[in-house]
Formats: C-alpha cells, structure tokens, sequence
C-alpha cells in the first residue's frame, strides 16, 4: 500500500467513515480493529496520569504557596481537585468518541466488504 493510500484509509477510519475504494476495506477494517485494540489499552491509563499530574502541579504550584502564605484553605484544594476530574472526564469522553468513531468505520468497511465493493 502506498503513502496516498495509506493516508485515505486512515482518514477514513478516523472519521468513522468506509473507504471509497473496496480495495482498501479490509486494511481499513484492520486498521481500525487496531485502533480500537490501543484506544481500550490506552485512554484510562493516560487520563488517569494526565489528570493526576495536573492535579499534583496545581497543588503544589497553587494549593501549598497559599497554605503556607495564609492557612489551609479548602478551596484551593478542591478546585485542583476538580480541575483533575475534569481534565480525566474530557480526555475519557474523547478517548470514548475515537473508539465509537473506530468501531462504525470497522462496521461500515465490513459491510462493504460483504457487498461486494457496490
């Protein structure tokens, strides 16, 4: 497969979308088998260190100099704990949207396949 080939076939699984070419339907339904494979191995694994590195940042850049400056202050520790949350709720629910995009491109290339290229 070359390099043009290779690009519409990833474009088109990244989009959700079959393959105008029936030639490429079976390296597109592998291709995106694949990136679901890594979606489901990687998107919790990399939330959970995205957020918790943005939290443990914001608490020691934000929570711990207003501790020390003026006392505990609740606030400042829920907010990166709710910055953390929402950052790991974000990359989860975009990391969820590439897998459905992935599994309808996987779907529609099958079907495609199984009619024939019509």
């Amino acid at each position: 497969m070359d390099e043009a080939q290779r690009r519409r076939v990833s474009l088109a699984v990244r989009s959700g979308e079959a393959v105008s070419d029936a030639t490429d339907a079976p390296a597109a339904v592998e291709l995106a088998r694949l990136a679901q494979r890594r979606l489901r191995d990687r998107v919790l694994p990399s939330a959970l260190r995205i957020s918790a590195g943005v939290t443990a940042v914001w608490l020691v850049l934000v929570a711990l100099p207003v501790t020390l400056g003026s006392g505990v202050h609740p606030a400042a520790l829920a907010a990166g704990a709710g910055v953390g949350l929402l950052l790991f709720s974000v990359i989860l629910l975009l990391g969820r949207r590439q897998l459905h995009l992935a599994r309808r491109a996987e779907q529609r290339n099958l079907r495609l396949l199984e009619n024939g290229g019509r």
